[in-house]
């Protein structure tokens, strides 16, 4: 489902951090402060290509466009800012996702729905429900489709967005030895990983779904392959928020640091950033480089909200 809407959020310009060389297949450059005067506002947060987007404490949202190097000077949708925007009409979320188009959605606090901004940041009368009545706890849109996934407020099911209202996906769970589990699906946290390559027979896109279960395990879950259970990825970790792209899967871990995985060449989780975090999202854009082949090349970060409440973002060398 491809959902096209009028609202975009201005890009944020890019630079490449250094790169640390030891350590993971999925290794992280250091950790950068978005900005200096961030006031440590955020408690969640997603990416739309270069630009973070947050909520508050009260279930506000707010964005920012801070031009960091020239890489696509010119490129950017908006001004640039120095300190944090609130969009319109927000104040009592408790979980946010972007699309690919820049449209966040936002899971309401007091009511559980699930509601999109079909309008602009300016408009405050611009958030309409998805259809069908849905109770959810997270969210987590496709960058690629513009699919919505929830986690149902009340069941800890997860649910696919459709034109019509939602569809859950399968509740059993298949550990990483193979062999069933004894529990079935309850999910505190999920992930889109979505990608889209070409095959004999044109664009196909494949989305993985990744879950952290109310025990801590993390499993994951092909969309484009139904009626499959859910599988834990290996390594016998327990996490508290998940993020993947590209085959990449990162984590916070119970002891809230952090480690990455990349499926099917690891078996085991690898460190791959010092400090801790309370939350993440992943970003990728791509970046004028005037002496490779296509003149462009992709960037990728991993971000995180610090435990103070900070924005960070680390390069991602992969």
């Amino acid at each position: 489902m491809k959902i096209s809407y009028k609202f975009v959020i201005p890009a944020l310009l890019t630079t490449l951090f250094s790169i640390q060389t030891a350590n993971a297949t999925a290794r992280l450059g250091d950790w950068e402060l978005l900005f200096d005067n961030d006031d440590g506002r955020a408690v969640a947060i997603d990416v739309y290509r270069d630009t973070p987007v947050i909520l508050d404490d009260k279930g506000g949202i707010y964005y920012l466009n801070k031009e960091i190097g020239g890489e696509r000077k010119g490129e950017w949708f908006g001004e640039v800012f120095e300190n944090w925007q609130k969009v319109s009409g927000s104040g009592n979320g408790i979980d946010i996702s972007v699309d690919g188009d820049g449209v966040p959605w936002v899971i309401e606090r007091n009511t559980s729905r699930v509601l999109y901004l079909d309008g602009n940041i300016y408009d405050p009368h611009g958030w309409i429900e998805h259809p069908g009545n849905a109770k959810a706890r997270k969210i987590s849109v496709s960058s690629v489709t513009g699919t919505p996934f929830i986690i149902g407020a009340r069941s800890g099911h997860i649910f696919k967005g459709t034109d019509k209202g939602w569809q859950r996906l399968p509740t059993t769970l298949v550990g990483a030895d193979g062999k069933p589990a004894a529990a079935s699906l309850d999910a505190i946290d999920l992930a889109v990983d979505a990608h889209e390559f070409m095959n004999t027979d044109g664009p196909e896109t494949h989305e993985r779904i990744l879950a952290i279960n109310k025990d801590g395990r993390i499993y994951m879950y092909h969309a484009h392959d139904p009626g499959k259970s859910w599988v834990e990825l290996p390594g016998n970790m327990r996490a508290t928020r998940v993020a993947g792209m590209r085959g990449l899967t990162y984590i916070i871990g119970e002891d809230k640091k952090f480690y990455g995985i990349h499926l099917p060449d690891d078996k085991t989780w690898q460190t791959v950033g010092p400090g801790t975090g309370k939350d993440l999202a992943r970003s990728e854009v791509s970046v004028f480089q005037p002496f490779v082949g296509s003149g462009k090349s992709t960037v990728r970060f991993l971000w995180t909200v610090g435990e103070k409440g900070r924005v960070f973002r680390a390069f991602i060398a992969h």
